[in-house]
């Protein structure tokens, strides 16, 4: 017969891994993202643009993509067992909590960097290398 401490063992929850941190990092810069093209659309609308439908149109489609992407990132993340369920953004950073299989943890991106991820990730979509000037 097996001992109690192997019966435990057993029916415990894998620890989180790099894999659940790396969607939560995901999750949370394409949502920056999204933000991002959402606000630009916005402006791009009110401003004095000879063809702003056309600026808006492109932007659009790699909303679209990205929208895509942050849906297969989160359908991941729910078959892993991975769910945010707070979500604090200010000067400093961007802060997540989620639960992991039943362990809770926290997130934190600062500012700086959130800000140069989602520029290498909006450049990626625009196919644009945002280092070269």
């Amino acid at each position: 017969m097996p001992s109690q401490k192997t019966l435990n063992h057993k029916n415990k929850a894998p620890l989180p891994s790099e894999e659940d941190a790396g969607l939560i990092k995901i999750c949370v810069l394409l949502t920056l993202v999204l933000d991002v093209l959402e606000r630009d659309i916005r402006i791009i609308h009110t401003s004095p643009l000879k063809m702003p439908d056309l600026y808006v149109r492109s932007l659009t489609g790699v909303q679209q993509r990205v929208a895509v992407q942050l849906a297969e990132t989160k359908a991941r993340m729910k078959t892993l067992g991975v769910k945010i369920y707070s979500e604090i953004r200010n000067h400093e950073g961007v802060e997540v909590l989620y639960i992991c299989r039943g362990y809770q943890r926290r997130f934190f991106m600062l500012s700086s960097f959130a800000r140069s991820e989602v520029r290498r990730k909006l450049g990626h979509y625009l196919g644009i290398d945002p280092t070269q000037e």
